[in-house]
Parts: C-alpha cells; structure tokens; sequence
C-alpha cells in the first residue's frame, strides 16, 4: 500500500464515520497530536481526525452501530483514562473514538501500517542542506565579519547560528528528521573544515 492509497483510505473512513451522526462537527487536530491505542501503535501509519465538540455518549453508539453493521469488529470498553472504542475493518484501518475524562471525545481514523521509504524526503534534505551549511558556514565565518570589523573573524563563529537553527529543527516533530540530517552532515564537515583551517 502507497501512502495517497492509505490517505485517501483514511480519509474515506473518516468521511463515512462523520455522517453516520447527522449534526456531528469535527474540529481537526494535526496527525502528531493524535494517540494510536497501545495495540495499533506499531509501524508507520497515517493518521486524521480531531475532537467531537459537543458530542455526548450517543455518539459512541452510533459509530459502533455504523461499523458493526458493515461487518468490522468493535470493542467498546473503558481505555487508560475514559471510554475508547475502537473498530478494525478487515483492510486494516483502525477507528477510535476515545473520551479522556471531562475532554471531547477525539475521532482518529488510521491506516494499516505501511513500510516506511527507502529514502526519507526528510532526512535527505537535513543531509544536502547540512553538506552546504557545513561547507560554507565557516567560510562566511571567516569572511563575513572581518569585512566589517577588521581582526574580528573566526572559523568556529557559524557554531551558535547552527546549534540554534538545530534546536528549532529537533524540537518540533515535523521537522525532527530533518534537523537528524542537518546535525548529521553539519556537524561532520564543519567542525573538519573550522578544524583544519583554524
């Protein structure tokens, strides 16, 4: 399975499970926020949904009726800090429905787990634009402020730029494989040019 084949897969499920409860609005929450139930945690899968403002315990009966009724197994039960429910369909995905405490209930549709890609678009990128940082960072060094102050430069004065572009890089999900490539290469060939240049 492809990754458009699993998204529109998902998206199709969600569709279909949203107007199975006439009324019901979904406010959409970005995939890394979403919880996979411990059981389906495994591999790489795409994930939508969102919260159910609003939505009272009906709604859990609804949706386990939808899918029931087009032959999925469902198990409705008490999950780590409320109610979850949870259906498989015999292609895989998996809907759930959980309520944490007091919160709105959080609709996730996900796909049957896929092999991740021979190559990340991500990783690869972090790779090429550490390669160019890393190559030209200690050359602007170096260069960059001795034309505005003279006797003021040095290979190693990319370092604090680049920690701090890292940071951002690693800290948010979206763009932690990213920064992987960036500190991989980054740091490999800057810190061997500011080194022999020094």
């Amino acid at each position: 399975m492809s990754r458009s084949e699993a998204t529109r897969g998902v998206e199709q499920r969600l569709t279909a499970t949203v107007h199975a409860y006439p009324g019901l609005r979904v406010e959409a929450v970005p995939a890394q926020f979403l919880r996979m139930p411990l059981a389906h945690s495994g591999g790489r899968r795409v994930l939508r949904g969102g919260r159910l403002p609003e939505a009272d315990d009906e709604v859990f009966e609804v949706i386990a009726e939808l899918w029931r009724d087009a032959g999925c197994q469902v198990t409705d039960g008490p999950g780590e800090d409320g109610r979850l429910l949870q259906v498989e369909d015999a292609d895989g995905y998996v809907i759930s429905l959980a309520r944490h405490g007091l919160d709105d209930p959080i609709l996730t549709v996900a796909s049957p787990a896929f092999p991740a890609p021979f190559l990340d678009r991500g990783l690869a990128a972090g790779l090429m634009a550490g390669g160019a940082v890393g190559c030209l960072g200690p050359c602007v060094a170096k260069v960059g402020p001795s034309a505005i102050i003279p006797g003021l430069s040095s290979y190693w004065g990319w370092v604090p730029i680049f920690v701090l572009v890292l940071a951002g890089s690693l800290w948010f999900p979206e763009t932690r494989r990213f920064g992987i490539g960036l500190a991989i290469t980054g740091t490999l060939i800057g810190v061997t040019i500011s080194a022999v240049f020094s």
